[in-house]
Formats: C-alpha cells, sequence, structure tokens
C-alpha cells in the first residue's frame, strides 16, 4: 500500500475526530459536571476556619476564574477592612 494513501487515511481520521470532539463539546471549559456543581462563595464576615474548608470548582485549566476572582475580592476587602480599624486604635 502506498504510503501516501496510509498518510491520506490518517489525516482523515484525525479530522474527523477533531469534528466529532467538537460537535460533544469535548474542548469546553465546563463539562456537564461542572455546570451544575454548587459553589459557596466567602462570607462577608469569614473566618480562618472559612478559608479551611474553600474550594473552587475544577475547569479545564485549574479553576474557575471567577470563583478565585471572588474570593481574591473578598479577602481584599477584608484585609482592608482590618487595615482600617488597626489604623484606627
Amino acid at each position: 500500500m502506498p504510503l501516501w494513501i496510509v498518510i491520506g487515511v490518517a489525516a482523515a481520521i484525525f479530522v474527523l475526530v477533531i469534528v466529532l470532539a467538537a460537535t460533544f463539546n469535548v474542548f469546553s471549559a465546563e463539562s456537564a459536571e461542572e455546570t451544575d456543581a454548587p459553589w459557596e462563595p466567602l462570607p462577608h464576615d469569614f473566618t480562618a476556619e472559612d478559608l479551611e474548608g474553600l474550594s473552587f470548582r475544577p475547569a479545564l485549566r485549574g479553576y474557575r476564574m471567577e470563583d478565585v476572582d471572588d474570593v481574591v475580592t473578598a479577602l481584599r476587602t477584608r484585609i482592608h477592612e482590618l487595615e482600617a480599624a488597626r489604623g484606627q486604635q
């Protein structure tokens, strides 16, 4: 069998696999399990124990950025509050 036929068949199979994967959202950052997973952000007056139990929903390349951004924003706000309270003492 000529080499160019083997390469052509392999290329056709590769393209077919990519098309099927895209059709079934294999490349999506969110899978079906991830979209239904509940996530609870930190409460406004969180404690160290709240940070111990904190977990993020997984995504394709790590964790969901909006979850991490919410926690970083809450931490930043809390640190500013504590620094302001310490400065008033």
